[in-house]
C-alpha cells in the first residue's frame, strides 16, 4: 500500500532560490531601437495636410467661429435692444429712407435708350463689286448680237449708270434681309426698272456698244440743256432753312 503524498513544509520550499537569475538590461534594446513594421503603424501627426484638406478645415473652423459669434451677438442684441433704442433706430431708418427718396425724385435717373440694332455687314464692298459679282452673272441679257439693248462695259464712266447701279446695290443689301418678299420686291421695283432704263437704246449707253466700247469725246451724250433759275426762287436750304419758299411759290414765278 502506497503512502499518501504530503507536500513539504512552506518554509522549506523555494523553487527559484537556487536557479532563478534576474534578466540583464543589456539583453534588451532601448525602446527607441524598435522600428514599426510599416509607416502606418505610427502616424506622423505633424505631417502637413494637403491644400484642399487645409482649406476644408479652415473653412469649417471659420464657419464654427461665425456661428458662435452670431449667437453671442444675437444674445447681446436682445439684451441692449430696449424699446427706446428700437424707436430711435426706427426713426433713423425712416429719416434715411425719406432723404434717399427725395434725392431720387429730384434727380431721376434717365431711362436707358433702347439699343439700336447693329447695322448688318455688307455682302458687297462697293457698287463695282456688286455689278461684277451679282448683276453681270444674274441679270443676263443679250447685249452683243441682234439686240436693241445697249450696254457699256465701262459703265462706271456714266454718271447715270453709277447712280442707278448704286441704288440697286443699296436696295439689294437692305431687301436681302427680308426672307419672305425682299427679293421679289427688289426684282420688281428695283432691278427690272433700273436695268430697263440702262438697256434703253435712247438711254445713257446710246452711243456705246460692247463691241465698240465706251463712246466718249464727240460721241458722248451731252447733258440736258438748262437755264439758271432766279436765285430767290430756290434759296440754299443749307444756309437758311427758315427761309424756305412755300409749296406754291415756285409756281408763281415759274412756268407750267
Amino acid at each position: 500500500m502506497t503512502a499518501p503524498f504530503e507536500p513539504p513544509p512552506e518554509d522549506d520550499f523555494d523553487p527559484g532560490e537556487a536557479d532563478y537569475l534576474p534578466p540583464d538590461d543589456a539583453d534588451y534594446p532601448p525602446p527607441s531601437a524598435y522600428t514599426p513594421l510599416s509607416g502606418r503603424d505610427e502616424p506622423n501627426v505633424e505631417a502637413p495636410l494637403s491644400e484642399n484638406l487645409e482649406a476644408m478645415v479652415g473653412k469649417a473652423v471659420l464657419k464654427r467661429i461665425q456661428k458662435e459669434a452670431d449667437a453671442i451677438a444675437e444674445a447681446k442684441w436682445a439684451e441692449i435692444l430696449t424699446p427706446e433704442l428700437y424707436a430711435r433706430l426706427e426713426a433713423a431708418a425712416a429719416a434715411r429712407l425719406l432723404a434717399q427718396l427725395e434725392i431720387s425724385l429730384a434727380n431721376p435717373e434717365p431711362e436707358p435708350e433702347p439699343e439700336q440694332p447693329a447695322e448688318p455687314e455688307l455682302v458687297f464692298g462697293s457698287v463695282e463689286e456688286f455689278v461684277r459679282e451679282r448683276i453681270a452673272p444674274v441679270y443676263r441679257r443679250e447685249v452683243i448680237e441682234g439686240t436693241s439693248r445697249n450696254w457699256c462695259t465701262q459703265w462706271w464712266k456714266h454718271a447715270e449708270a453709277i447712280s442707278r447701279l448704286e441704288a440697286l446695290w443699296r436696295a439689294w443689301e437692305r431687301l436681302r434681309l427680308d426672307p419672305s418678299t425682299g427679293m421679289s420686291v427688289w426684282w420688281r421695283d428695283h432691278a427690272d426698272h433700273h436695268m430697263a432704263q440702262l438697256f434703253d437704246p435712247e438711254g445713257t449707253f446710246k452711243a456705246c456698244s460692247v463691241r465698240s466700247g465706251h463712246a466718249g469725246g464727240d460721241f458722248a451724250i451731252v447733258p440736258l440743256p438748262t437755264e439758271p433759275a432766279p436765285s430767290s426762287m430756290f434759296p440754299d436750304m443749307r444756309l437758311s432753312p427758315e427761309s424756305a419758299p412755300t409749296a406754291a411759290s415756285p409756281h408763281k414765278e415759274g412756268n407750267n
